[in-house]
């Protein structure tokens, strides 16, 4: 017995220890084993260099506009340019980190099948005497080489994409601080670029990289030499990871959600320009998306092996006996499972919450170019003098002019001294009068328009109770703060402008509150910051029998609707030929500007060029994202057929078919990528319907709207991209020697 403990005293000592290994053994190691495995590392690169290219091209563009800006054009004539340069950086680099996310699972995932794969030469290894320092260095140091060359070339392809920003992103600050000087925008790297670009492509793989590293240094000397009595994780330890990560998920939903909340009350008082309130709003905005799609992701996940077994039921038509060996793969592979299902359904969500988000916009352009302009063609600003010349018949002119569909007459009250009850007593409250053509303004706006009021009243049962003498329809806003309600009494005093409009000293009842209507101007676009503006409306009807007035001598503005809306310039200009052609005091209407005399087509092209040099900006960059989730896909299906070689050797060995083993593979990634693509589209869809949810903004009015057609184009190619990548390790598994894997034991 003494001898017996003698050996094994000796024996424990011996394996405790420590070889003296010069250090530079561990690069040695690293390097062969990056070397060993060549589309791994080629993956893995390619990964980082995109995200890294991505993120550093869309910095170095916004510090060259910006420094481009300065240097040509005089800062009293820019305005709130550092505001709109600051707002899209923050929106575009979180989508630029977006590629860097799905960079992270790539990393991960590989580094998690490469310490698979290597863990008979990780037990050798320890056996010879490395220490789990050792084995954690060796892994570090791959993920540090890949991330320093995948850095490098990261910021190479980087400085030349973003030279392809340059003029999206000039014509959008452009538009929006309506610069008339012409400009070039010349390269420009600020120290922060550098700093954010390097810390991303070097920090981040290597933080995400630590997990797996520190797993490879805990590998179990025994369990690592006999692969195949590996461990398995108890029945226990599986359900509290599930409920670990299903608690994590929710959290992140709800945190997405509250930030989403939070964000909203950012943009309540959204007005002409943003500020850094609404730029950290709108930038929130879109990170409490992505915090959401995360979430919802990590949920699918972890539900991902109960999904599987439905969907496989589902494509056994497709795939007849061979669903069950799928779903079992998939079940025995979870963690590459659920890091491929990531990879796919996160980029497909942020594809979908973006193409919402686009959608929605463009679906309100229209009526909110209709609601700010009061029609397809708006004759004098409500601040307009000309409303005051233009006589009110002139309606019946306009209406004569092919292409007009109705015309409505409007006036306008804008003096500062103007009452609505006791709002207007102080300097900075002003009230504005509006008189519409009932009429008419339901012809008008009854479709395809944007309003807001109270009541359950349709749109023209709410306008047409002002066809009752003496009533008003008031913004809500002002009615709480006089403390009125439906069916009150409040006194109207207006004060006159010359020529053509009276005063005005009356007691009218409510019979509306209103949020907003269109053409109202301030009840859809907040005025000065210093400034209280409210509104009220009224009928040709109650202003006659208030002012005693003639209608043959009364003048007034015009809001027009016109056959085709896209036709409004031609039918503008035929009106400015009416006007000169009636001579005075039409034809010295001044001025006849662009502004005070709009039509739709200015807008909507405007708003329209806007969304589409964003959208082309936005969907560059999330395109190149789902290149990246592509690639990832199929080098983690490279990496699976090489760690299942032998079951696949064994498979052939006993005659299962080159095109079964194929159907196997395909069959696999099919279950993920539909699971995947239905949990992108139900998450992307409540991510984009969330989002567009937002507060009124005047000049970006959002309509939820889904583009099927587009969303089932992205699917497709996203399914299509996943198939065909899919081949490639199918194939890769039906020419595998089969006595030469059935020999292998998972090196």
């Amino acid at each position: 017995m003494s001898i017996i403990r003698k050996l094994k005293c000796n024996d424990s000592i011996w394996l405790r220890r420590r070889v003296t290994i010069n250090k530079k053994l561990e690069f040695k190691i690293a390097y062969r084993t990056i070397m060993k495995h060549p589309i791994r590392t080629f993956f893995t690169l390619l990964s980082i260099v995109l995200g890294v290219a991505i993120f550093f091209s869309v910095n170095i563009a916004i510090d060259s506009l910006e420094q481009s800006l300065y240097a040509n054009i005089n800062e009293s004539d820019l305005g709130d340019a550092d505001i709109y340069v600051q707002l899209f950086r923050g929106v575009l680099m979180v989508l630029s980190a977006i590629s860097l996310i799905i960079c992270i699972i790539i990393i991960k995932n590989l580094m998690e099948m490469s310490r698979e794969n290597q863990m008979y030469e990780i037990g050798l290894l320890r056996t010879l005497g490395l220490t789990k320092s050792s084995i954690f260095l060796i892994f570090i140091l791959q993920i540090f080489m890949i991330a320093i060359i995948g850095m490098l070339f990261g910021l190479i392809v980087g400085f030349f994409l973003s030279q392809t920003f340059f003029g999206p992103l000039k014509s959008m600050l452009d538009s929006f601080l309506s610069l008339q000087t012409d400009y070039e925008v010349s390269l420009f790297i600020s120290p922060f670029t550098y700093f954010s670009s390097i810390t991303a492509g070097l920090i981040i793989p290597l933080i995400f990289g630590t997990i797996p590293s520190l797993k490879a240094s805990k590998v179990d000397i025994v369990s690592a030499l006999r692969p195949y009595l590996r461990t398995r994780n108890t029945k226990i330890r599986n359900v509290s990871i599930s409920a670990f990560k299903v608690i994590l998920s929710l959290l992140l939903i709800i945190s997405g959600l509250l930030l989403m909340n939070y964000s909203y009350s950012g943009l309540i008082d959204f007005g002409n320009e943003p500020t850094m309130e609404t730029n950290l709003s709108i930038v929130f905005l879109f990170i409490s998306g992505l915090i959401f799609i995360v979430g919802s992701v990590i949920l699918g996940g972890t539900l991902l092996p109960y999904l599987s077994k439905v969907f496989s039921f589902i494509l056994a038509p497709f795939l007849l006996k061979l669903h069950k060996i799928s779903e079992r793969n998939i079940k025995r592979n979870l963690r590459r499972s659920r890091n491929t299902f990531s990879i796919i359904s996160m980029s497909l969500a942020l594809l979908i919450m973006i193409s919402i988000v686009f959608s929605s916009v463009q679906a309100g352009v229209l009526p909110g170019a209709r609601m700010r302009i009061g029609g397809d063609i708006r004759l004098a600003l409500p601040f307009d003098m000309d409303q005051n010349y233009i006589p009110l018949t002139t309606s019946q002119d306009i209406k004569k002019i092919s292409g007009v569909e109705e015309v409505c007459e409007v006036k306008t009250n804008w003096r500062s001294d103007n009452l609505c009850d006791s709002f207007g007593n102080h300097s900075n409250e002003n009230f504005f009068l509006y008189v519409i053509n009932t009429t008419s303004y339901v012809n008008i706006h009854s479709s395809n328009s944007i309003y807001e009021y109270e009541g359950d009243k349709g749109f023209n049962e709410f306008i047409h109770q002002l066809d009752e003498n003496r009533t008003i329809i008031l913004q809500s806003n002002l009615a709480n703060r006089i403390n009125k309600n439906l069916g009150s009494q409040v006194n109207i005093q207006i004060q006159p402008i010359w020529p053509r409009f009276p005063y005005i000293n009356n007691n009218l009842s409510i019979v509306g509150l209103m949020s907003r209507l269109p053409g109202v101007y301030h009840s859809y676009l907040e005025g000065n910051e210093q400034d209280i503006e409210y509104s009220g409306v009224i009928s040709w009807n109650t202003y006659f029998n208030l002012t005693g007035e003639n209608p043959s001598i009364t003048t007034s503005g015009f809001w027009i609707k016109c056959n085709n809306p896209f036709q409004a310039d031609t039918v503008k200009g035929e009106i400015e030929n009416l006007y000169q052609s009636l001579g005075s005091p039409w034809n010295t209407t001044l001025p006849w500007s662009e502004w005070n005399y709009r039509d739709i087509n200015i807008e909507i092209t405007l708003i329209n060029d806007l969304i589409n040099l964003i959208l082309t900006i936005v969907m560059s960059i999330l395109y190149m994202a789902l290149i990246i989730s592509v690639f990832g896909t199929i080098i983690s299906m490279i990496m699976n057929i090489r760690q299942r070689s032998s079951e696949i050797g064994v498979l052939r060995a006993i005659g299962t078919s080159k095109l079964k083993i194929l159907l196997i593979i395909s069959g696999e990634i099919l279950i993920i990528g539909i699971i995947a693509i239905l949990v992108g589209i139900i998450t992307g869809s409540i991510a984009g319907n969330w989002l567009t949810n937002v507060p009124f903004i005047a000049y970006i009015p959002f309509i939820f709207t889904i583009n099927w057609i587009e969303i089932i184009i992205i699917c497709s190619i996203m399914l299509s991209l996943t198939l065909i990548g899919s081949l490639v390790p199918g194939i890769i598994a039906t020419r595998l020697d089969v006595i030469e894997n059935i020999r292998k034991r998972g090196i």
